[in-house]
């Protein structure tokens, strides 16, 4: 009873994430948009340094709620790195910071680019993606720019799993994987020995395929 309490309050925390992601999308659309007049303002006038001081800093504004949008889908540590990177260097602009402070920022801004290009890229160097098992795989690879080979062409991802794992005899089970160049299947759920949700995976490190 606890386990399945913790389920939900999860599945809660997960809409609830996507909720505030929504709202916050629109209101950088919003601001985008906005933003348009006060551009025209600053072409059509003669701005002084502070209108223009001012549009930058908006526009960061938006580049951070972005790149927080990101966060919340993604759930990466490159993505937080990315904000923190996008929030210092803001400060950095919006305050009047003395030289020290700055060569400070810019130090942090140093060290977060070489944790995020030499240690996280290497842990997060995939995609994963969640189909249900009925999905053409002619979609999906238009969708994740992966290519399950060419054999099966016109099957459902399900199907392609279950052939690729060559079970025989056994149970198809959560875990059983189909590899292919630069990609894998995998079986992510199972119910009643039916495959019910099929995880597509694909290296970041493969450049993006043609479709079938």
């Amino acid at each position: 009873m606890r386990q399945y309490l913790k389920n939900e309050v999860f599945k809660i925390s997960k809409w609830i994430e996507f909720y505030l992601s929504a709202l916050i999308t629109i209101a950088v659309i919003g601001g985008g948009v906005w933003m348009i007049k006060d551009l025209i303002a600053i072409l059509s006038g003669n701005p002084e340094s502070d209108a223009i001081y001012q549009f930058v800093l908006n526009v960061f504004n938006l580049v951070i709620c972005v790149e927080f949008i990101k966060m919340l889908c993604k759930h990466t540590a490159s993505t937080l790195v990315e904000v923190l990177m996008f929030a210092i260097a803001r400060q950095m602009i919006a305050q009047h910071t003395s030289p020290m402070e700055n060569l400070l920022c810019i130090f942090s801004i140093a060290v977060l680019f070489i944790i995020r290009k030499y240690f996280l890229d290497r842990l997060e160097d995939i995609d994963k993606t969640v189909f249900l098992p009925n999905q053409k795989i002619a979609k999906v690879n238009e969708l994740v720019h992966v290519n399950i080979p060419e054999e099966y062409k016109g099957e459902s991802i399900g199907e392609a799993v279950l052939k690729g794992i060559d079970l025989e005899n056994e149970e198809v089970t959560c875990g059983h994987c189909y590899y292919f160049p630069g990609g894998a299947l995998r079986v992510s759920k199972v119910v009643a020995g039916q495959v019910k949700e099929v995880e597509v995976i694909r290296s970041r490190n493969v450049n993006i395929m043609p479709n079938l």
